[in-house]
């Protein structure tokens, strides 16, 4: 038998619905729904857009190791930048990833958007793939911040660098002094012919390979500065 509908019952279930819409819409940030790093799917030309690439650390360990992946990608888009990064995993090839990343620049380009609003930035094996995308793309205008990514004797050993005379775009080398897996571009720089554009910047600090785990002003501002000038 039914139970009839009481004022006393109505008023419990209003107020039980209103303490639900309540948990709902006031969910803390922290179970709050991470904010997305994908290709966007409506590509506004007068936005300014950063490619994340990730180091072998976060490839093998994920992103709540020591490396703070997570933390970079937000300050990068605390600067206005529309980010866009993607979590790699296994064994991959530098520049067969690469291909991969640079088909999503070239859709930003075939959207209108100005090569000068593209950044393309990685840290160690991310920064090997960055310039596998400077000689993909070939487009002088393309911005490129390689952080800690050549010299590695790994990717020397397999031969997994680019071919460095294809190298195109304003490019910026940023490392550690005391930096013992990678070192300067700038050899690597000297092999490229006409359309390429390179800085480079050693920074003074003890943190070596792991300077860019954290998203730290040492190594933040000059590379916004650099971004800036360009």
């Amino acid at each position: 038998m039914e139970q009839p509908i009481t004022p006393t019952r109505l008023s419990f279930l209003y107020s039980w619905v209103c303490l639900v819409l309540a948990l709902w819409v006031f969910v803390p940030g922290a179970f709050s729904r991470q904010a997305s790093y994908e290709m966007p799917s409506d590509i506004d030309p007068s936005a300014r857009y950063l490619f994340f690439l990730h180091n072998y650390y976060v490839e093998k360990n994920g992103p709540g190791g020591d490396c703070r992946y997570q933390d970079i990608l937000r300050a990068f888009e605390e600067k206005g930048f529309t980010v866009i990064s993607e979590l790699r995993s296994g064994k991959i090839i530098p520049c067969t990833y690469a291909a991969v990343v640079t088909a999503r620049v070239k859709t930003l380009l075939e959207s209108n958007v100005p090569p000068r609003n593209i950044v393309v930035a990685g840290h160690s094996k991310g920064g090997v793939i960055g310039l596998c995308m400077a000689s993909q793309l070939e487009n002088s205008k393309i911005q490129y911040v390689i952080m800690a990514g050549c010299e590695i004797a790994s990717v020397k050993k397999y031969k997994m660098y680019p071919d460095f005379r294809k190298l195109k775009g304003r490019i910026l080398s940023i490392y550690a002094e005391s930096d013992k897996i990678a070192g300067s571009c700038n050899q690597a720089f000297s092999h490229a012919a006409k359309g390429l554009s390179n800085t480079e910047i050693k920074l003074k600090s003890n943190a070596g390979h792991r300077l860019f785990f954290t998203p730290d002003d040492i190594w933040l501002s000059p590379m916004f500065e650099w971004i800036k000038r360009n």
